[in-house]
């Protein structure tokens, strides 16, 4: 008995399909081959560019900004605008103008080198500037912490008024003493009267409970923390290990992504374009 065997697309269809199998492996291995070394290629540029571009330093510290005694007993929510206060008056014209000056710079171009924040939602501020080398960061980062904390520590302006009443209070006081003692010896002399020295040793008495009424409300103000705020430097500045910018292995990983958009653009056109249905012939 005999079998008689079909081949579809005859016996040269059977030869055809291998090849064609073949040809389109190779294909997409070169494609993967293109693709990958146009994105090794981004990468090395990326490395590169990193190698030779001109380095920036950082230095950093941190500051610890504690509410006072009468703010720590009510919403604690309330901390959040003094803390947002206290990072606007780190890097304003106040603070940052005297450094630029100083060192012979635009505000906008030495504002751009400092950035502050708070960490994790604490009282601690965190400031860091930037430089060309490690100890020009290190001595701008100084600057601006010496400036910060000089204008921290000046008494607010409830505590500044206070310390002028107390200082006209004193002077009225000191003058009232002399007029009694004058009186005194007037009225002894027979040249004044006791009703005018009662009078001035009244007046006195009462410059003198206006003077310790104004020295307590001082004392309230330092017991509960009013009289500026409460800014210290929590660790004293330090440098920053390597540079900041630029990062080598981060310019390496965008240069492999910006590698990776045309290498999958080609690849895509590649394909679309061997998929494609060719036309009749």
């Amino acid at each position: 008995m005999t079998v008689t065997r079909n081949y579809v697309g005859g016996p040269a269809a059977g030869i055809e399909r291998p090849a064609q199998d073949r040809g389109r492996g190779r294909a997409t291995t070169y494609l993967a081959l293109l693709a990958l070394a146009i994105t090794l290629l981004g990468a090395a540029s990326g490395l590169g560019a990193a190698l030779i571009w001109p380095k920036t330093y950082g230095a950093r510290a941190e500051i610890l900004y504690s509410p006072s005694q009468a703010q720590q007993g009510g919403d604690p929510l309330a901390l959040d605008p003094q803390l947002s206060t206290q990072l606007v008056i780190l890097k304003s014209p106040t603070v940052l103008g005297p450094i630029a000056q100083k060192q012979g710079r635009q505000f906008d171009d030495l504002n751009n080198d400092i950035s502050v924040q708070i960490l994790d939602n604490s009282d601690v501020i965190q400031v860091e500037a930037h430089g060309p080398t490690k100890a020009a960061a290190m001595q701008t980062l100084q600057a601006v912490m010496g400036s910060y904390l000089a204008l921290a520590a000046q008494p607010t302006g409830a505590a500044r008024d206070l310390a002028t009443q107390l200082m006209d209070a004193h002077t009225n006081t000191s003058q009232l003493q002399t007029r009694v003692q004058q009186l005194t010896t007037a009225v002894l002399a027979k040249t004044a009267t006791q009703a005018s020295l009662n009078d001035a040793r009244a007046t006195l008495t009462a410059s003198q409970d206006q003077e310790k009424a104004i020295q307590a409300s001082i004392d309230q103000l330092n017991l509960t923390g009013q009289t500026g705020p409460n800014a210290q430097s929590l660790t004293q500045p330090y440098a920053l290990p390597g540079p900041v910018f630029p990062q080598p292995l981060i310019a390496a990983g965008i240069g492999a992504l910006v590698g990776a958009i045309p290498a999958g653009a080609v690849v895509a056109l590649t394909v679309l374009r061997r998929t494609k249905p060719q036309g009749p012939k």
